[in-house]
């Protein structure tokens, strides 16, 4: 029953979607990267309060801190006093669960239809489940799965994919810790190095995330991983018009400087 509404939701709507891009455009990654574009496009109103929240966070943080020095020795007043802060600024660090929980599902129910277009194909299985006459597949037709120098259906062979996966996963990942700075001197001066660890398990995703980015995307078909490298390139950018630079802004300071100089 669960699995039938999945389908019938989620799963079956978006492969019309993609089957619909892929017969107009004639080239499954370029109906990859035009799917992947028009869903993420349509779930701008879902994400961007989720960011907007981070970055109402990264604003708060030298007010945070100031709370964590003052009540270190004290740690269930601390989290009292986080969560006046937060009321007082109408903050609610839970408010973009829900929204992160949606795109999830989403993104799954992407990662799904595009493995049917890639893995072990059957056209006769596909047409049953296309909505419209015009974007079914012509008897003995086959999904044409080539894409520049890549076959989608399978690995890629050269590791491109998957080394931009992980590069561009860091990058958004660093867009996301824009305190690191403040992290540490926060840890240094919390006696008990609770923060400590708090701080360097956060600092850790950053470096582990793109890592298990890069050893999936040598396995998975090259279809799927080149749906993550654009999903990717889009969440910087929507992040970057959200909360700007985040984390990178050290970095792009310094080659700001090196250019001028």
């Amino acid at each position: 029953m669960i699995g039938m509404l999945w389908n019938t939701i989620l799963v079956n709507p978006l492969l019309n979607v993609l089957a619909a891009l892929y017969h107009f455009s004639g080239s499954l990654g370029i109906a990859i990267i035009l799917m992947t574009v028009i869903i993420k496009a349509l779930l701008i109103p879902v994400i961007t309060p989720s960011l907007k929240t981070m970055k109402k966070q990264r604003d708060l943080q030298p007010e945070l801190d100031k709370l964590k020095e003052k009540y270190k020795y004290d740690k269930k007043k601390m989290a009292e006093m986080q969560m006046e802060l937060f009321k007082k600024h109408g903050l609610n660090p839970a408010s973009g669960c829900l929204t992160q929980v949606a795109m999830i599902v989403v993104l799954i129910a992407l990662y799904g239809v595009i493995r049917q277009f890639t893995i072990n194909v059957n056209v006769a299985h596909l047409n049953t489940l296309i909505y419209f006459p015009l974007f079914k597949f012509n008897p003995g037709q086959t999904v044409n799965s080539h894409f520049w120098i890549w076959d989608l259906a399978k690995a890629d062979r050269f590791y491109i994919l998957a080394l931009l996966s992980g590069v561009l996963q860091f990058f958004a990942s660093k867009m996301m810790l824009p305190y690191v700075e403040q992290g540490e001197k926060a840890a240094e001066k919390t006696p008990d190095k609770k923060d400590d660890i708090a701080y360097n398990m956060q600092a850790q995703m950053v470096y582990t995330m793109p890592v298990m980015n890069f050893i999936i995307g040598m396995t998975l078909p090259a279809g799927v991983v080149l749906y993550i490298v654009v999903s990717t390139v889009f969440s910087i950018v929507q992040q970057y018009f959200v909360s700007g630079w985040g984390g990178l802004n050290p970095w792009i300071k310094k080659v700001w400087k090196s250019k001028k100089n």
